[in-house]
């Protein structure tokens, strides 16, 4: 492909002088040759083809319109403290086909993901254009694979779409959106052939490379996603076989690749890059990676920064490398993520959430614990990572723990500290707490910490955090950003059955997954770990000068303090040595948290309840994992949940408590843009103003009425 690009760019070059020159005395005419194109044709530049569509992965978590196509808008985030792209999870006017008013340069463009994998999808035409008949290559399988991923994605969030299966070869301007109908014929047909020539264990080798169990996870995808109820008006006839070979496809995947034995080791035991179990267990399917050894050079992945909550402000906390950067785009929606899981028994939410932050900044100053004067750096001896200095609550009314207004921090940015409950691990108090439900000394509720406003007081997903970067102030880290898992898989057969009216038997197809949230016998319920803990195993931390000794990981979490036995070292002992047990789930018989949430969204039919189930099952197991808007959409459930997102259901934001307030009687402000949810508009996204200004008809610009015709509805 370099030989190629580097004729072109001689061609490219010469017109240009020839462009520029003023007279003949510069000009000398040279017959070029035109670039060949037989080196598309061998194996080395298919393969060298091939390999560069690689990075079409890393673009899924390399920047910040990922989040905005897949989290925002949904159930399970809304906007913390930098509203950048506020309009992605508002539904407001400036979501348009052109995303205007910017709010800063951080605000992404509708055309974001539009223009980059149709970028790819032109590489992968190539690939194939010039294979040789019959060709099963690698190289091929893996173009066929680019193209039939990329038009899945895009055809979920833009509906019809331009079908374009040749390689450019000159400017073309002649465009139009074919119906979806054809637009899943082809990505099958892409898929089937990825999945034929694709070997068998390239993922179990290196997760980083598409193999034959990666075809057979987006076949089931795409399969499941014409039967949805999104294409309702025109899928009746392929429902049946497409839900026979979504079976098919996720029971392969599901035998090639088992679970990982500890949720913990999905994304939470990282050390290292590369060797870590997190990038090196069998669950993996696909997932974003780089062969480079130079971690300077390694592939971006800004799920780092972007789920993180602010805490470099607190009292004695800095920022470091293990609490890492704050961007504060996303924030846990209150009403759904704490009463989502079985707190006591599923421990999914202790290792998908961080509820605890180390003291990382004594420094020798005054601080007053209960009416005695202490230097900081005496009463906590270490910022490394020893003593607990924050931590959130999440003292759900089911489980009788009570935290008062007078020892909680009740501030929407901690300034001063609290020191009223002791860590049970330490024997010191610890400086800042926050609270789901705060008391009154009457036993009444008042308020709460985790505000449904644009703050950063939450208890923030933890599951991309990286210790192991060698600078401070990252926005980036370079982890692999996991595309794939089985247990989706799981999720995949068990909706297909369900669809098929095998409702009990598609629950139970859900059992594994519940099996491994469940905590074993011995395991510390309260022991913690996230990827901010590669920390200690930094090579480069010696280098960064005033880190070396800086820690904000915590190993333990706010469990008891939560539950309860926080001030019972024999409870504990007790709680830690039996087994958690989660109840069996039957269409006769749901988790209480998940009949809250069918009654909640008024579900009653054997189905719904079923399908709500499902989805409520697939946050506990996936949250946070860049698959959220595209589930809601196509079932047409989104509209119902976005009661759990505040700010984008009202304009007036209200709390769990069911106050407009917060704990200190200030009201909330209004979410000008909320409630702006139309069902007949966004369950799909505007297509791009740039394409539409750009492309022609019968050799002519578009007019403004062919222009709109080609628009979605309502944009």
């Amino acid at each position: 492909m370099k030989h190629i690009f580097k004729a072109f760019g001689c061609v490219v070059m010469a017109g240009a002088l020839l462009a520029t020159s003023c007279t003949d005395k510069f000009l000398e005419e040279v017959k070029r040759d035109a670039p060949s194109t037989d080196w598309l044709s061998t194996p080395e530049g298919q393969a060298s083809i091939a390999n560069s569509l690689y990075m079409n992965f890393n673009y899924f978590f390399s920047n910040e319109s990922s989040y905005c196509y897949t989290n925002y808008g949904t159930d399970e985030f809304m906007v913390a403290g930098d509203a950048s792209n506020g309009m992605w999870n508002d539904y407001d006017a400036r979501l348009g086909s052109i995303v205007q008013p910017r709010v800063n340069s951080n605000t992404q463009a509708i055309t974001t993901f539009w223009n980059e994998l149709y970028k790819y999808i032109a590489q992968a035409n190539t690939v194939i254009y010039y294979a040789e008949p019959g060709s099963k290559s690698v190289a091929l399988g893996t173009a066929y694979f680019v193209r039939g991923f990329n038009y899945l994605f895009l055809t979920m969030q833009f509906g019809d779409i331009p079908l374009v299966t040749e390689p450019p070869t000159s400017p073309e301007r002649e465009f139009t959106r074919n119906a979806q109908a054809d637009v899943y014929e082809q990505i099958i047909s892409d898929l089937e052939n990825a999945y034929a020539m694709l070997p068998a264990d390239a993922s179990l080798a290196n997760k980083n490379l598409v193999s034959k169990y990666a075809a057979a996870h987006y076949l089931a995808k795409a399969h499941l996603w014409r039967a949805s109820e999104i294409n309702d008006g025109w899928n009746g006839s392929y429902k049946s076989a497409d839900l026979d070979a979504v079976i098919k496809y996720a029971d392969e995947v599901i035998a090639a690749h088992p679970l990982a034995k500890d949720f913990n080791d999905l994304f939470n035991n990282f050390t290292a890059y590369d060797t870590s179990i997190t990038e090196t267990n069998t669950e993996v399917v696909l997932s974003s990676g780089s062969s480079d050894s130079d971690v300077n050079n390694r592939k971006a992945h800004w799920g780092l920064a972007l789920f993180t909550a602010w805490y470099q402000s607190f009292p004695l906390m800095k920022r470091d490398l293990a609490g890492a950067r704050e961007y504060q785009r996303m924030k846990t929606t209150p009403s759904y993520a704490y009463f989502l899981y079985d707190l006591e028994n599923d421990s999914r939410f202790w290792k998908s959430f961080k509820t605890t932050y180390a003291v990382n900044n004594a420094t020798g100053k005054d601080i007053n614990v209960q009416g005695t004067t202490y230097k900081d750096n005496v009463y906590f001896p270490s910022n490394d990572g020893e003593y607990l200095s924050s931590m959130y609550i999440i003292n759900r009314k089911d489980y009788g723990q009570k935290y008062f207004k007078s020892e909680v921090n009740v501030a929407k940015a901690p300034s001063s500290s609290s020191y009223t409950r002791e860590d049970y691990h330490t024997g010191k108090l610890i400086p800042n707490i926050m609270a789901l439900y705060i008391y009154d000394e009457n036993g009444n509720v008042v308020g709460t910490s985790m505000t449904p406003d644009y703050n950063t007081l939450l208890a923030p997903l933890c599951k991309y955090l990286d210790g192991a970067v060698p600078a401070n102030n990252r926005g980036d880290g370079f982890r692999d950003g996991v595309l794939a898992r089985s247990a989706e898989d799981y999720f995949f057969k068990a909706e297909a059955q369900i669809r098929k009216g095998n409702i009990d038997a598609g629950l139970a197809t859900l059992k594994p997954l519940r099996d491994r949230a469940q905590y074993k016998a011995g395991e510390q319920r309260d022991a913690y770990v996230d990827g901010g803990n590669a920390y200690h195993y930094n090579t480069y931390k010696s280098g960064l000068k005033g880190f070396q000794a800086n820690c904000a990981f915590y190993p333990w979490n706010s469990y008891y303090y939560s539950l309860g036995g926080w001030d019972d070292e024999a409870y504990r002992n007790a709680t830690n040595a039996k087994p958690s047990v989660l109840p069996v789930v039957t269409s006769a018989s749901y988790p209480k948290e998940d009949q809250a949430i069918m009654d909640k969204l008024g579900y009653s039919s054997e189905f719904d309840k079923a399908m709500c189930y499902l989805l409520n099952e697939k946050s506990r197991e996936m949250y946070g994992e860049y698959l959220r808007w595209m589930d809601l959409a196509r079932t047409k459930t989104l509209e119902k949940r976005l009661v759990f997102n505040d700010q984008a259901y009202s304009k007036t934001l209200t709390d769990i408590t069911g106050s407009t307030k917060d704990v200190n009687g200030t009201t909330y402000a209004a979410s000008d843009n909320g409630g702006n949810f139309k069902a007949s508009k966004h369950y799909y996204r505007p297509i791009p103003q740039d394409f539409l200004d750009n492309i022609y008809k019968d050799g002519k610009p578009l007019t403004a009425d062919e222009k709109q015709a080609l628009q979605n509805p309502g944009y």
